[in-house]
């Protein structure tokens, strides 16, 4: 039910209520929720991978592949998560900066990655319509900035610091 209830804000992004509940959410749920989600959206091509395996390996070649598949690919998943969730979030932070608001590097994590499900979704779609992946990423990064500065403009501006 958590991941269901996560999607359902996340989706609702960048509407305040929705926001300050994902905002609520442990570390963990956030992280968990971004794996059931990626694996949900390349689990067709998890599928079409072991559908389409070589029927000219061999046994052992055979269980070595479905060894990477079902081992490495779900940790490569969460390598993905961490380090593109962060990357995103420390761009998060220059428009923070920029825009003078009260966000700690750890909000903006959590921000960046709830505010990452439409524009993943939207970008897997896109793979299977065939629209070049350069039009996907620029569709993928507009999205997500425009979420994340509509997210960052509704918390409150930092307080201008006295110079003494």
């Amino acid at each position: 039910m958590g991941f269901l209830d996560s999607f359902f804000h996340s989706v609702r992004l960048p509407k305040k209520e929705s926001m300050f509940h994902l905002n609520r959410k442990g570390m963990t749920n956030t992280i968990g929720y971004l794996f059931v989600l990626l694996t949900v959206l390349f689990l067709p091509d998890l599928i079409g991978t072991i559908i389409h395996l070589d029927s000219s390996l061999t046994e052992v070649s055979r269980g070595l592949y479905l060894v990477q598949v079902f081992v490495f690919y779900p940790l490569l998943i969460i390598f993905l998560i961490i380090v593109g969730v962060s990357v995103l979030a420390g761009a998060a932070l220059l428009l923070r900066r920029a825009l003078h608001r009260k966000l700690t590097y750890q909000q903006l994590w959590k921000m960046t990655a709830y505010a990452s499900t439409i524009p993943l979704i939207l970008s897997v779609l896109l793979k299977y319509i065939a629209v070049p992946d350069s039009i996907s990423a620029l569709l993928f990064l507009g999205i997500f900035t425009f979420v994340m500065y509509r997210m960052i403009k509704i918390y409150p501006k930092a307080s201008a610091k006295r110079s003494a």
